[in-house]
């Protein structure tokens, strides 16, 4: 049978953790263990997951906001060393959106052994413009198993404990934003296929309401410092990737946005453009990790 593991990134919000936990605890395929890997620079969480009094949950306290890029590069190492088979990724406010996603996720790898990642809502990479692009709802009615390039944060993400054991992580210095995409495209050049279960896929989309969205060209931002670290990380991404193309989409596209901005007024596009213009600078100096608070 297989066996599997798992980690939850948590900072600050011990209340939500608990029922996340819980959650995670009430699948039809349960994990054997779960380490919680506390950002948290107070005490509440660890009492409060003290409290459960459950042998299954191990609890690692960073010491300091690692962003959730450090605390996956620490779950996944913590993970590596349990005789797992697979090794939950988890976020505390995102937990599996059914009871069966495990068991359903699982039984992928059983007909697929070059598997390296797991999940039930998936994207292709545009690697020469660096965007994300979505699967269409059509392929998903036509087939059982997507490949797909990129398994996005709080989309159960299940990684195989070959890829832990070979130290392949995101990179820490991201902190916050696309750790998920840098860790994913480190996979698939690791020569291991990233799978998502249509059938979940279809059933999220349901739930959110998405069958038939259309991505729009831009949107007004309700936090514009998570737009800074996302062009930030984004073109230390392309470095990892060495596609000079995609580095100078990225700086077209995201001008372009900077002065687009001011569309929403005033104070929007003056902030709008400071942070976009800041993460370009950040970018060039070599500036990495926390910056700044994402609220």
């Amino acid at each position: 049978m297989v066996k599997l593991g798992g980690f939850i990134i948590t900072h600050d919000r011990p209340v939500i953790l608990i029922d996340t936990i819980s959650s995670v605890f009430n699948q039809t395929l349960k994990p054997e263990f779960i380490w919680i890997i506390d950002n948290s620079e107070g005490l509440e969480t660890d009492h409060a997951v003290a409290s459960l009094l459950d042998p299954r949950i191990r609890y690692h306290r960073m010491g300091h906001n690692a962003g959730p890029a450090g605390a996956a590069a620490k779950g996944l190492e913590l993970c590596a060393k349990e005789s797992v088979d697979w090794i939950y990724w988890g976020d505390d406010n995102d937990p599996p959106f059914r009871n069966d996603c495990f068991e359903r996720l699982l039984a992928i790898s059983t007909k697929n052994p070059f598997a390296g990642v797991l999940g039930c809502v998936g994207q292709f990479f545009d690697r020469k413009k660096g965007v994300i692009k979505r699967v269409q709802t059509r392929l998903l009615e036509k087939k059982e198993i997507v490949e797909v390039d990129y398994v996005a944060g709080g989309m159960c993400m299940l990684v195989s404990s070959e890829v832990a054991k070979k130290k392949i992580a995101p990179n820490p210095k991201l902190f916050f934003g696309f750790e998920e995409l840098d860790f994913c495209l480190k996979v698939s050049r690791a020569g291991y296929a990233l799978m998502v279960d249509c059938s979940l896929f279809l059933e999220a989309r349901q739930a959110a309401k998405r069958l038939n969205f259309e991505r729009p060209l831009y949107q007004k931002k309700n936090n514009l410092i998570r737009e800074y670290y996302s062009l930030r990380n984004l073109l230390m991404i392309s470095d990892t990737l060495t596609l000079k193309a995609m580095k100078l989409r990225l700086y077209q596209k995201w001008v372009l946005k900077s002065f687009y901005g001011f569309r929403f007024g005033i104070n929007y596009g003056l902030k709008n453009f400071r942070l976009i213009w800041l993460a370009i600078y950040h970018y060039n100096k070599g500036v990495s990790g926390k910056t700044m608070d994402l609220y």
